[in-house]
């Protein structure tokens, strides 16, 4: 038999789960931003010629270059909380040292200075590097590469992950901010296959976040271009859901009129004949009787 210590202890442990759980499960997904390039989208850009709807293929063009400060930008709706970006990507072509860089920006859309969360394809030391790179707003850089050194260092068995060009990737960049990190999963869209993944912790919440942006401020090398397209663009996050109290007001049915009960009022009914007559007699034998004692 549980003793009654034992017992408290479980009850207190259930009541507690049965508290938390509700607290869990008050968040919605909210989608920020969406497009499958199918319409114009409307993305502010410096450079048409060189970012631009492409209207036959229904995607998104770029062609970055250093140098340009060339950027295409769309607003969106994000304050603070965690967030998922994804997108396809097409890398047709890349020049030495070129780079793409798509992700959550602020308003400057800078590479070398916060806020922002980037994914990059690049090409580096004669190989095309996939990348997470996150600057917070104290310009602190957070940032892993495929290269073997950078993402595994001496661990065993570990290669660099390198991309091909005129293949469709899918690119899925989250955020997390009770956690405070970051981290890419790069896929092959036709096999499913895992390309790369890893993450990088921050230490600190993001802010602001106002932009997805492609962007080449702050990349001052010259003829490193790189172009494709990208497709499918999506961004959500996560809010709670705050409870609306509704006043329910029953209603109330006034109860049924009952109709008073008459009760049939009480008369005399008249004294028969023969009580009449034992009454009489009665009072005749008590007059016999005392005349008898006498």
């Amino acid at each position: 038999m549980q003793s009654i210590p034992a017992v408290c202890f479980f009850l207190v442990i259930g009541t507690a789960l049965l508290l938390v759980v509700p607290a869990i499960a008050i968040e919605e997904k909210v989608v920020l931003y969406q497009t499958d390039f199918s319409n114009d989208p409307g993305w502010t850009t410096n450079s048409p010629s060189h970012f631009y709807w492409d209207v036959p293929l229904e995607m998104y063009h770029f062609e970055t270059e250093g140098g340009t400060n060339g950027y295409s930008f769309i607003p969106v709706d994000y304050t603070v909380g965690p967030f998922i970006l994804e997108y396809d990507l097409i890398v047709s072509s890349l020049e030495k040292g070129g780079a793409f860089r798509f992700g959550m920006t602020s308003t400057d859309m800078d590479i070398s200075t916060g806020v922002n969360v980037l994914s990059i394809f690049e090409e580096l030391q004669g190989n095309q590097i996939m990348a997470i790179a996150v600057i917070d707003q104290n310009n602190h850089l957070h940032e892993k590469t495929s290269q073997f050194q950078s993402y595994c260092g001496d661990l065993p068995k570990c290669e660099t992950k390198q991309f091909a060009e005129n293949t469709t990737y899918h690119i899925l960049i989250r955020y997390n901010d009770e956690l405070t990190q970051a981290d890419i999963k790069i896929t092959d869209k036709s096999t499913g296959e895992l390309v790369w993944g890893y993450f990088v912790p921050i230490g600190m919440e993001l802010y602001p976040l106002s932009r997805l942006a492609i962007t080449t401020k702050g990349d001052y090398q010259i003829g490193n271009n790189a172009e494709g397209y990208i497709d499918n663009v999506i961004l959500v996050t996560y809010r709670p859901i705050v409870p609306t109290t509704v006043i329910t007001t029953v209603p109330t049915t006034p109860p049924a009129t009952i109709p008073p009960t008459t009760l049939p009022t009480p008369t005399e009914s008249p004294l028969s004949f023969t009580a009449i007559l034992c009454a009489l007699g009665a009072g005749f034998g008590l007059i016999v009787g005392r005349r008898g004692r006498r």
